[in-house]
């Protein structure tokens, strides 16, 4: 009787799933994204946490107020001479394009990342019936709950802080033109659209692309291994090879390629564990996330299933029967087979973990690999294949009792992600919260100028990228040009000189921040030699013109503390009090000392009136297993050359002081910096003290 009662025409059954799940999702969307973000209007001020959302409306902000040019995808006042590429700041080029189309009617909408969002929690169910109904599965409540697994499925909800990575609906889709495609009689239709939209989501996400990519290419696959029938792999292959050959046509015109991943493939990758282990689940609160988390980077790997899609998983392969349908359907779509096990190898990567127990660890790399280095992104596919199977194969397999593990299999689902969606919620109701009166004081200073310097650039120093992170989204409100951002990949034309990052004369359109206490020794050379005028708020130093009226709300720049003569400095994070001396190109610092994360660290040294030449005895040691030839450069010359082994020792070098400052700036240039194991860090030397003796 439940099964008359749920039974429609095809034409009425396909109208009601695809309207209920389009309402559903419109509903989602509707409650989590407040309206005002959604018709484009932009943050007051940048929340901390939310540094992906902020890097993505930046990008979108300087595009829609600057003319037609090329290169097409430019911001041209971003990051200055040459300019960031929206693409790197994730800031979906696709849609920006089309928003730029009608931003002249639409002038007061300067993102479009929360539309985006919207349209991806609008889609997720809709195409989450797509890809059932392509598999052959078209009756209403198996629809409606692929619709709610999908909605309330975690991966995509815990993808919230990265807009771009939230269009999941995207493979979705890819997956139901996958089954399409590989249809008996199907024509090449199918494969060419998937084709195009896997053309398209590079203009989206390179990771989306890859995904969609591989479910591609698993449609010529099948139709060769399970037809043996050219007339149909031929236009697949055709379609396939297409769709490549336009991405590397529009990836090397929008200037996709030649980006530094900066590492971490090993590290960013999945658990074993992960699908089934239930992090962040409201059912059940108390398990330890950590248990699921071996390498300190697999968070990139969350991809708990929830407890709904288990329930429908374990029920469907119960019994023999299940077992065998889904051997058959192995069979049926072997391309499909194989795209998903080599996806879920990149995901698992080259160091493979089950919990904290290593199941297999090993140096070799794939080509490419290092491209992906958040690898265990790449289960997404696999997780909506299993969820579109388990249900199909649930509803064949027990005839009797599916409706009722289905509405199980929902509530269950629903009620695991709870917190999860309340969260999204949350975040997204507080974008729009009044700053608070140092975010207002720091839009209000830098208000007057057209041209922002941030040093360190985050290409030389990203340590402080949180706090630099409200300074570039000031200056993209008011559309004043900036000297750095903070991207997803660096350019080698962006890339950090020493060279170039040293004081030079200031104009009245221009204000240089200098951030972290650190820094704030530069305010002296900016004075002293540029003339310039610098005060501090907060942690950060402001240098203007001289010929500018001093900024309100300034304190003014305090002195570097001088070091003590003789005594040893310990850079052990518990005793280390001395943190100017770290100029830039340093790892925080640890229990034992600190490691240099770039091969040319510097050390600033302020010394009492009294001493004009000195003596620096520095106790290090090298990578493990790797020396390091280390010279010492003070203000561009020579001073010292040092081979620093892996032992621990001290090394020594005598140099002259700047009599009006009293300070020096040493460079240290490493040979032949590496990454240890999973550390995404590139280590040279490791200080665990120092000491300053005076010489005349």
């Amino acid at each position: 009787m439940f099964e008359k009662r749920l039974t429609l025409t095809p034409s009425m059954n396909r109208i009601a799933v695809y309207t209920l799940s389009l309402v559903f999702g419109l509903f989602q969307a509707l409650r989590c994204f407040p309206m005002a973000l959604i018709r484009g209007q932009v943050p007051t001020y940048a929340q901390t946490g939310r540094e992906d959302f902020i890097q993505h409306i930046i990008g979108q902000i300087y595009f829609l107020r600057q003319d037609w040019h090329w290169p097409l995808l430019v911001d041209q006042r971003l990051n200055v001479s040459p300019g960031t590429n929206i693409a790197l700041t994730d800031s979906i080029p696709l849609e920006t394009l089309l928003l730029k189309i009608v931003h002249p009617f639409f002038p007061d909408m300067l993102q479009g990342i929360t539309l985006y969002l919207a349209l991806c929690w609008t889609l997720q169910p809709v195409c989450a019936v797509f890809a059932l109904r392509s598999l052959g599965e078209k009756r209403l409540l198996p629809a409606l709950a692929a619709a709610i697994f999908a909605a309330c499925f975690p991966t995509f909800l815990f993808r919230i802080g990265h807009a771009a990575l939230c269009g999941q609906w995207i493979l979705l889709l890819a997956i139901g033109l996958y089954f399409r495609g590989t249809r008996p009689g199907a024509g090449p239709g199918p494969v060419w659209l998937l084709a195009l939209l896997n053309t398209l989501t590079l203009l989206i996400h390179p990771y989306l692309m890859v995904m969609t990519g591989a479910v591609l290419g698993a449609v010529p696959l099948t139709l060769l291994l399970r037809d043996r029938s050219w007339k149909t792999f031929v236009p697949a292959a055709m379609a396939t090879a297409a769709s490549g050959l336009g991405i590397v046509i529009i990836g090397s015109a929008l200037g996709y390629w030649g980006g530094m991943s900066g590492g971490g493939y090993g590290f960013y990758s999945m658990n074993l564990a992960s699908p089934f282990w239930p992090a962040h689940s409201s059912l059940f609160p108390s398990v330890p996330i950590q248990l699921a988390e071996a390498t300190g980077g697999q968070y990139e790997g969350y991809q708990y299933l929830g407890a709904g899609v288990l329930l429908v998983l374990g029920m469907a392969l119960l019994n023999r029967k299940g077992i065998a349908l889904l051997i058959q359907l192995t069979k049926q779509h072997v391309g499909l087979f194989l795209a998903c096990l080599a996806l879920t190898a990149i995901a698992v990567s080259n160091r493979v973990y089950f919990l904290h127990i290593p199941v297999l660890l090993t140096h070799f790399t794939m080509p490419g690999a290092e491209q992906m280095r958040s690898s265990g992104r790449m289960f997404w596919p696999v997780a909506y294949v299993m969820m579109i199977g388990g249900i199909y194969i649930l509803c064949r397999v027990w005839p009797k009792v599916w409706p009722l593990v289905l509405l199980a299999g929902i509530t269950l689902q629903w009620q695991d992600t709870l917190g999860m969606r309340q969260g999204v919620q949350w975040v997204e109701n507080t974008i729009l919260t009044p700053p608070a009166p140092e975010d207002s004081e720091s839009l209000a200073l830098m208000k007057p100028f057209d041209k922002i310097e941030i040093h360190p650039r985050l290409e030389c120093d990203g340590a402080d990228s949180r706090y630099i992170m409200r300074f570039l989204y000031a200056a993209a409100l008011q559309n004043a040009s900036v000297n750095t951002m903070y991207t997803a990949r660096l350019m080698p034309e962006a890339a950090c000189h020493m060279s170039a990052e040293q004081p030079h004369p200031l104009d009245r359109q221009t204000l240089v921040i200098l951030t972290g206490t650190s820094q704030r020794i530069h305010a002296l050379s900016w004075s002293r030699l540029q003339h310039a005028q610098c005060g501090v708020m907060d942690k950060a130093t402001f240098c203007v013109a001289a010929d500018v009226p001093f900024p309100a709300g300034l304190s003014p720049a305090l002195q570097a503390p001088v070091l003590p003569i003789g005594q040893e400095i310990v850079t052990a994070g518990p005793q280390f009090r001395n943190e100017e001396i770290l100029e830039s190109g340093w790892s925080a610092p640890e229990d034992w000392g600190v490691w240099s994360e770039t091969p040319d660290p510097s050390l600033y040294l302020h010394l009492p009136a009294e001493v004009h030449r000195a003596n620096l005895v520095l106790r290090m040691h090298s990578t493990p297993g790797t020396p390091q030839h280390v010279r010492v450069l003070l203000n561009g010359t020579q001073i010292a050359e040092w081979d620093v082994q892996p032992d621990e020792a001290d090394y020594k070098a005598d140099f002259p002081l700047t009599p009006e400052t009293q300070s020096a700036s040493l460079q240290l240039q490493i040979s032949n910096p590496v990454r240890i194991g999973q550390d995404p860090r590139l280590l040279g030397i490791a200080l665990l003290s120092l000491k300053v003796i005076g010489l005349d």
